[in-house]
């Protein structure tokens, strides 16, 4: 009796676990997207403060949005099919259960480092 009600308290760990996962990413992702919309205004300030600047940097940060947009949308879907997880079939089910665990980390990782990209790119920007 004590092992089930372990085992219990164990998977509910787990459970717990991975919604903070996805709790964690939507509050990063949520201060990736103010930050980027920061740094589009930053773009449109250097490229007019400096003449050798061409406004079409704009571009640098609009697609790093378009980026965190997709990213935020591949999280809907996965969350779409966590819903909707029983109506899979046994393949679509197993390469589901395979990619649970590690796209939120690497979705938050790359978003992470591609706003850190458009950043440094405008710090170097400034400096030289």
């Amino acid at each position: 009796m004590e092992v089930e009600e372990f085992e219990k308290k164990i998977d509910k760990i787990k459970e717990d676990a991975v919604k903070n996962i996805l709790s964690h990413f939507n509050r990063i992702n949520d201060k990736l997207f103010t930050f980027n919309n920061i740094l589009i205004g930053g773009y449109f300030a250097i490229s007019r403060i400096y003449d050798d600047i061409n406004i079409k940097i704009i571009m640098i940060p609009l697609i790093n949005l378009i980026f965190l947009i997709f990213l935020e949308y591949l999280m809907m879907e996965k969350s779409r099919k966590e819903a909707s997880v029983d109506e899979l079939g046994l393949d679509e089910f197993i390469k589901f259960a395979e990619n649970k665990e590690t796209r939120p980390t690497l979705f938050s990782s790359l978003a992470i480092i591609s706003t850190s990209s458009v950043f440094g790119y405008f710090v170097y920007l400034l400096i030289f």
